[in-house]
């Protein structure tokens, strides 16, 4: 029997799928837990309207996320932090301090997520800290950590 899934089942299917199963399978375990229905030609149609709808839907969030990488490629910031002997910062800065401060100076807001730092950065320089807003999608920003000390 050919059914649609609803929902994603483990080990069978994923949402969305037009996938075979035996008889039994789907009347006794599927349609009573609203996991699948049948693969009529109405659902079908339907079906295909959601996946155009979900792929617009997708490319459009790509589009955005790829203005985004624009406009964060190449911005600068600088963060003021407290020094210490040899340039070694009391504390560190993160990725959480680095999406601050571009909503602060810049007005973007960014995932802390979507910034990849290895290690939190605990000295005083410049720095390339990538941002990856997507798997395809990524942009630098450069970091300028400084003195807060006016000596």
């Amino acid at each position: 029997m050919e059914v649609i899934f609803i929902k994603n089942v483990d080990k069978v299917a994923d949402a969305n799928t037009v996938k075979n199963v035996s008889d039994g399978y789907a009347r006794n375990f599927l349609f009573p837990k609203g996991l699948a229905v049948t693969a009529s030609p109405s659902a079908l149609r339907s079906l295909e309207g959601r996946q155009k709808e979900r792929k617009a839907k997708e490319e459009q969030e790509k589009d955005s996320l790829r203005q985004l990488a624009a406009k964060l490629d190449g911005i600068e910031i600088e963060i003021l932090a407290d020094v210490g002997e040899n340039g070694k910062l009391f504390g560190s800065i993160t990725s959480s301090d680095i999406a601050k401060k571009v909503h602060e100076v810049h007005g973007v807001e960014i995932d802390k997520k979507k910034i990849h730092l290895e290690d939190p950065i605990k000295a005083i320089g410049k720095f390339e800290v990538p941002v990856k807003l997507a798997s395809d999608i990524s942009a630098k920003i450069k970091v300028n950590v400084a003195s807060s000390s006016k000596a």
